[in-house]
Order: C-alpha cells, then sequence, then structure tokens
C-alpha cells in the first residue's frame, strides 16, 4: 500500500517560485519525502532534456545536479509530483512524458508564468 503524503493536497497545484531551491527547502514545499523529490529529479534528468539542460555544466562538461533547483527545474517537480499521485507509477509517469512532451517544455512554463503575473497585476 503506498504511503500518504505528508500534505496530499501539497502537488495539486503548479509551484512557482523566485529563486532557487535545494531539494530539501522543496520537499518541505510539497510535503513529500526527499527520496520522492530525489527520484522525480533523476527521472526528469533522463526524460526531460531541458530539465537536465537548466543544470549548470561543471568544467568538465558534466551537469551539476547538486546545485539547487532553478524555478522551471522546481515547476516541472511539483508537476511530476502531482503526475505521481494521480498515475501511482513510474512507468505511467514515463510514458506519459513520452506523449505529452509539450507539458513540461519551457514554452508551457513561460506562458504558465505569464498568465499568472497578469492574474497578479
Amino acid at each position: 500500500m503506498p504511503r500518504k503524503r505528508r500534505d496530499s493536497k501539497a502537488c495539486s497545484h503548479d509551484l512557482f517560485t523566485d529563486y532557487p531551491l535545494t531539494k530539501s527547502e522543496l520537499t518541505d514545499i510539497l510535503g513529500v519525502s526527499r527520496d520522492s523529490v530525489v527520484r522525480w529529479a533523476n527521472l526528469a534528468f533522463w526524460r526531460i532534456a531541458s530539465f537536465r539542460e537548466a543544470y549548470p555544466k561543471k568544467s568538465d562538461g558534466s551537469f551539476d545536479s547538486e546545485s539547487p533547483l532553478n524555478p522551471y527545474q522546481c515547476w516541472i517537480l511539483s508537476r511530476l509530483g502531482r503526475e505521481f499521485s494521480k498515475l501511482k507509477t513510474a512507468e505511467r509517469v514515463k510514458l506519459g512524458i513520452k506523449n505529452n512532451p509539450s507539458i513540461y517544455s519551457k514554452y508551457t512554463y513561460h506562458n504558465a508564468l505569464r498568465n499568472l503575473n497578469k492574474l497578479g497585476a
């Protein structure tokens, strides 16, 4: 039986941040375990190219996946959290990413952020 989240509604909306967050900080905001955030970040790293490319690069050219997550990456992980709460398995989420890559694009993120800013203005 799956464990219940600390806050079952924490991933029910997109998360928009103004600054980078560590995985531990994101854990507190989303109300999930750090292991969940790390698993989601790993899945996003390998399945969503723009998520991977948002990490800074090390001097050897590899990605620094230990650095804080930028606002776009936090938004992606909040969406993945919502997908996991609906679909329950990693295989289903992977299939969802494959079949609907535009849901996780930077274009979609910027449009959603623009709409949020319009509402706040």
